[in-house]
């Protein structure tokens, strides 16, 4: 049985590795692509906002999925500058995503100021693992008095969407590939 539990140091690279196996062909063998891949959905979660972040743990105690958050949406667009600043070097195609995401945030980070990522490796997906790391991490903002929370989703991917309708999100608006999602708590 998969196990819910709070994120620690030791899972980091177990977390790391869920985000590559579930992101683009490219990270996975594009060292440059891997790390532009991480910058951005992965390493600021688990650096700085560590208490928001939820692991699902095989029997063997690795982690094959995640849920990870920033509680605080203009909080998160000033922290991430050093994540932005690795992505620079990459050139200013890097710096699109992130920008974009947080132009999102800024607009509707007042009334739904957490955003999340989740993950999880394909052959743990199903069964309600994905539900119950969502339910984790929503209850665990509600108890902070976290307002709501939102995510952008890949336009295209139909099954995601579906799955964040059956969590309660509600569609925000779509731009560019992208559809911004919200859940008020």
């Amino acid at each position: 049985m998969l196990e819910i539990k709070r994120f620690e140091r030791k899972y980091f690279e177990d977390v790391r590795q869920v985000c590559v196996n579930t992101g683009p062909e490219q990270a996975k063998t594009d060292p440059d692509e891997k790390e532009k891949l991480l910058a951005v959905y992965c390493d600021y979660y688990c650096e700085q906002e560590p208490e928001n972040t939820f692991v699902l743990v095989d029997e063997a105690d690795t982690a094959q999925g995640y849920i990870l958050c920033a509680e605080n949406a203009k909080a998160y667009c000033k922290s991430f500058a050093p994540y932005m600043q690795k992505l620079r070097k990459y050139g200013i195609g890097s710096c699109v995503i992130p920008y974009g995401e947080q132009i999102i945030y800024r607009f509707f980070g007042k009334k739904y100021p957490a955003h999340l990522h989740i993950d999880i490796n394909h052959e743990f997906t199903g069964n309600g693992n994905g539900t119950r790391l969502m339910q984790t991490l929503l209850e665990h903002l509600k108890n902070k008095g976290v307002k709501g929370v939102m995510l952008i989703v890949g336009a295209h991917n139909t099954a995601a969407v579906r799955f964040y309708k059956r969590n309660g999100f509600k569609i925000l608006c779509s731009i560019g590939g992208g559809t911004a999602m919200a859940k008020e708590l």
